[in-house]
């Protein structure tokens, strides 16, 4: 900082985004006497403020946001300049009690931001004060607002005329839901995650173009009239609270909503057909609701539509064919519902991620147009009725290949070491997992899926899958969890796959190997639950030792002239003659010496009667007493 306070007619000083750790001298800011605008955000600046930087007197925007700053907060905006248009100390690590009388002579402020401070408590109602601004955005979510006087909305926004943008989510605020709010906020609302209770107000007009309610306790019904009290709306969010009875039709009509997310309700009846028809939405999730009908029109078209969630609920009918309209989908989850009928008229959707369909009933082939999806991150068929083979040209998807993972700020919910697991931020970019379990597949698994390097978890349990287990499943490098469970699969364990280091999740229980169990410090950590069900296999951890012929038959390599004298053997014709060959050279001779010597023939005869004497005498002698 000591470089900047040289340029003493330096009016505005822009330092964002350049990942600043530290700051040298950090009051040598306060010498720039004509500095207006200070923006360090977005950098990891580890410092508290020096109080100058507020009473700067021609300074009119401080703008601190998303750095790692501490310190007192009040006494930094005690004594800020009357000037001020922009404060914003977001995303820090401020402390200290706030109250808002310290600000009521700003008569310039704009916009204010003091959320996700969270050792900041910020009051509002104590001491009473009058405020000489008009805030147009105003930024409190999880500060502790108001927990000193009953957790209320403010009492001073009912005189706040020019808001566009207010954010008090995550403070635990209690009470109904104002009719006056939305009136007051021209375009972003957002009350998520407090502890609102009773029925959303029908009566009110609004130009919001975003509204976020969930994650709260507001029940009864949704406004009948979407379209009359927010006929702007560009995104709604009610998800997580207690909505019950149908979807407005008139949230169909809404022709600028482009995110919709009613999940975690208690909704039913159809999805309204004017929501999916010529619609712009590019977010759609409706899932964990008790929602009947087909999913979406007939005749739905969405072609702006990124991610589709209509998990758990009671959809009926066939996998929307629609969707093949939808050339920008990332992620379908249509998961436990009960859906018929076959996925055969899918368009190849380059940019899907997340394929999930399990706990259906839909049967057919696996879709081939899977193999041209090449940015399959997450892939769920498990729980239904599919048959046939699994496509061997998996291996074409370039994230189960590569690290390429597309970023998501959608979370994925997937079954993975036996555990559902919700996936998101980084951990969600770097899994990857295939489930086709529960199906009633056939054939061999393909080799090609040990080119799949960067699979985290596969599962292709309870099936009818046959052969071997490929040993190209040692360059699975990264997978950690490998269920091949309830299959007819045959011959040995892989030795290979033992020195998986990664695998901590592996069962091949109930299949129909055999020979020893490969001995690793990695297979060393599984049960006996893992492998029990195949009555030819043994070794730890199972209670059946290996014989010699166990360990023979699984380690040896055969020698090529005794393979081709077995060949020899296993022709028909060849082995019959054999077994005739031997036969008559045993019965013969045996009975040709007795026939040709007489005195051969009276003593095998003399030796059997006496057997049958002895054995006569000790069945009713030696027995008897």
């Amino acid at each position: 900082m000591s470089l900047f306070s040289k340029l003493k007619q330096l009016q505005a000083l822009h330092l964002v985004g350049n990942n600043i750790g530290g700051l040298d001298n950090p009051d040598a800011i306060c010498e720039l006497a004509n500095l207006q605008r200070l923006d360090l955000s977005i950098n990891s600046i580890e410092e508290e403020v020096p109080p100058c930087w507020g009473n700067m007197p021609k300074l009119r925007t401080l703008d601190l946001s998303k750095n790692e700053f501490r310190g007192n907060l009040t006494s930094i905006l005690a004594n800020i300049s009357k000037n001020i248009e922009v404060i914003d100390f977001s995303h820090n690590l401020f402390e200290g009690f706030v109250p808002f009388s310290i600000l009521a002579n700003l008569s310039n402020l704009k916009h204010l931001g003091l959320s996700y401070n969270y050792h900041l408590q910020v009051e509002t109602e104590d001491p009473i004060w009058h405020p000489s601004f008009q805030v147009q955005h105003l930024l409190l979510a999880d500060c502790n607002l108001n927990h000193q006087s009953g957790q209320g909305i403010p009492r001073f926004l009912s005189t706040q005329y020019n808001l566009q943008t207010l954010d008090l989510s995550s403070n635990s605020l209690v009470g109904k839901f104002p009719t006056w709010l939305p009136q007051n906020v021209s375009s972003v609302l957002s009350l998520r995650s407090n502890c609102f209770v009773g029925q959303f107000p029908e009566h009110f007009q609004s130009t919001l173009s975003t509204l976020d309610i969930s994650d709260n306790r507001f029940d009864g019904h949704l406004p009948l009239h979407f379209d009359l009290i927010l006929p702007q709306l560009f995104e709604f969010n009610a998800s997580s609270n207690q909505f019950s009875g149908n979807i407005p039709l008139s949230v169909g009509e809404l022709k600028h909503l482009e995110r919709v997310d009613l999940s975690n309700n208690r909704l039913s009846g159809p999805v309204p057909v004017g929501l999916t028809q010529n619609s712009p939405l590019w977010y759609l999730n409706l899932s964990n609701n008790s929602l009947e009908g087909e999913p979406l029109a007939v005749n739905c078209n969405m072609p702006k539509l990124h991610w589709l969630l209509l998990h758990n609920n009671h959809f009926v009918g066939e996998f929307p064919a629609c969707l093949s309209n939808s050339l920008s989908l990332r992620l379908i989850d249509v998961r436990h519902n009960d859906l018929l009928g076959t996925i055969s008229s899918l368009s190849v959707l380059m940019q899907l991620g997340a394929f999930l369909v399990g706990g259906n009933q839909i049967s057919g082939h696996l879709p081939k147009e899977l193999c041209e999806m090449q940015m399959l991150q997450f892939l769920d068929f498990s729980n239904n009725r599919f048959s046939g083979n699994i496509p061997p040209c998996l291996h074409k998807s370039l994230v189960w290949k590569n690290k390429n993972q597309a970023n998501s700020w959608v979370p994925i919910d997937f079954t993975t070491k036996g555990i559902s697991r919700l996936y998101q931020g980084i951990p969600l970019t770097l899994m990857t997992g295939i489930d086709f379990s529960v199906n009633t597949l056939v054939g061999a698994i393909p080799q090609a899926i040990g080119e799949l390097s960067e699979l985290h978890s596969l599962n292709l349990s309870n099936n009818h899958l046959t052969g071997h287990i490929p040993t190209s499943f040692k360059e699975l490098n990264n997978l950690e969890s490998l269920d091949l469970s309830h299959n007819n699969l045959t011959g040995h364990i892989p030795p290979e796959i033992s020195q998986m280091s990664t695998l901590s999740k592996f069962s091949v229980a109930f299949n129909n190997l055999r020979g020893s169990i490969p001995s690793s410090t990695q297979f060393s950590t599984f049960s006996e639950s893992d492998f029990e069900g195949n009555p030819e296999l043994c070794g730890e951890p199972l209670q059946r030792k290996c014989s010699g012929n166990d360990d023979d038959d699984d380690g040896r390599k055969e020698n090529p002239s005794e393979k081709a004298v077995e060949g020899v053997f296993d022709k028909p014709l060849i082995f019959y003659s054999f077994v005739f060959i031997s036969y008559s050279l045993g019965f013969w001779g045996f009975i040709a010496p007795l026939y040709i010597s007489t005195n051969w023939r009276r003593k095998y005869f003399a030796t059997i009667d006496r057997w049958i004497e002895h054995l006569f005498y000790i069945k009713f002698f030696k027995l008897g007493t």
